[in-house]
């Protein structure tokens, strides 16, 4: 991918609050083409802090892409081991798909967060939000608390997961005085790609619904 010169954190904050240009929330639409437009005009951030256009990571190769909440939710920690425990790069390149994974934190977290899982796909952060509005995940919880789905992937609950994300940062070094992400957004997978073609999308509802990782393989070929 083309790579632009390093991030400074500082200088991108991430917003909490819908333009009036945002696209609603719908769980399951496909990108239109103008909001697949303005993805690909976006910009992540690289582990080694150097940013990278959002396009070029699908424009060559069907690409899967994950987006996870921060980089200290426990429910998504456990859905990175359903994807280490489901997922390896053999498969992926034997079908010719890449993956990767988003965060919205620092991307001073990506080297630790990575080494929890042992995991070599490839990670990228965007701080400032603005892909994930371009791409309809609403910040806001959309379901009633009583409808809120529970994947199946999610191992602890609340205690649990929170001891857990504190032993994984022990383990590995994680630079927790960085910011780990907002803590309000929510995540989704879409498989993209080669070009401007979209033809999975799944935008979180609620912080425990994440799609399951097969389903995203199998929607994307796998």
């Amino acid at each position: 991918p083309t790579v632009n010169s390093p991030h400074k954190p500082e200088a991108a904050r991430p917003s909490t609050t819908h333009s009036s240009s945002s696209p609603s929330f719908n769980e399951h639409a496909l990108p239109t083409a103008k909001q697949l437009a303005e993805a690909a005009s976006c910009f992540v951030i690289a582990e080694n802090g150097l940013r990278v256009s959002f396009g070029e990571l699908f424009r060559d190769q069907r690409t899967i892409v994950l987006f996870i909440r921060h980089f200290l939710c426990p429910l998504c920690q456990d859905y990175m081991f359903s994807l280490t425990d489901n997922v390896d790069q053999r498969m992926l390149k034997d079908a010719e798909v890449n993956l990767v994974v988003i965060g919205n934190g620092s991307y001073n977290m990506i080297k630790s967060y990575r080494q929890i899982f042992r995991t070599p796909f490839t990670f990228y952060t965007d701080p400032t939000l603005r892909l994930h509005k371009a791409l309809g995940m609403n910040l806001r919880i959309m379901e009633p608390k009583s409808h809120r789905k529970r994947g199946g992937y999610v191992r602890h609950g609340p205690m649990g997961g929170i001891a857990m994300v504190f032993k994984n940062a022990l383990r590995v070094g994680m630079p927790v005085w960085e910011k780990a992400g907002d803590f309000t957004q929510l995540g989704g997978e879409f498989v993209l790609g080669p070009g401007m073609n979209a033809t999975y999308a799944h935008r979180m509802p609620n912080p425990r619904s994440h799609a399951p990782i097969m389903r995203v393989l199998a929607a994307a070929g796998i």
